[in-house]
């Protein structure tokens, strides 16, 4: 199929297919006579993966080196995949932590009831530790 159906076929541009081919997350497709790129049904299943692991947060990167590892994991020898998925796991953890933290301060600020002088901002500014302070 040309770059046009896989484009349609994956809810994609043609621009990201050939970008993804150049970054070598995509397996270069076969040229036909006249120059066009001509991809296998493969090649929807690559772009499946791909969306499927930037949607877990994996950059294109990780999943570039992962792409390679994927065949070993189907044959029961994933040691390096499952490794990937935990240090990612890792990465949402210490995200989470930040986000709740940064839900806390906002909590924090949205509640303060100064009229001016805010006493939470003046903590930042006077550079002492960030913790939230509780709602009254």
């Amino acid at each position: 199929m040309r770059i046009g159906e896989l484009a349609r076929l994956s809810g994609m541009r043609p621009a990201t297919l050939r970008y993804y081919e150049g970054r070598g997350l995509l397996s270069r497709p076969l040229r036909t006579g006249s120059g066009y790129r001509s991809y296998t049904p493969e090649s929807a299943a690559q772009l499946r993966l791909i969306r499927w692991a930037k949607g877990l947060g994996f950059t294109l990167r990780e999943i570039r080196e992962m792409t390679g590892a994927i065949g070993q994991h189907a044959a029961g020898r994933g040691d390096r995949v499952r490794s990937q998925v935990r240090a990612k796991i890792a990465e949402v953890d210490a995200k989470m932590s930040q986000l709740a933290s940064m839900r806390a301060q906002l909590e924090s600020l949205s509640g303060c009831r100064c009229t001016h002088d805010c006493p939470v901002i003046a903590k930042v500014l006077a550079g002492e530790p960030s913790r939230p302070t509780r709602r009254r």
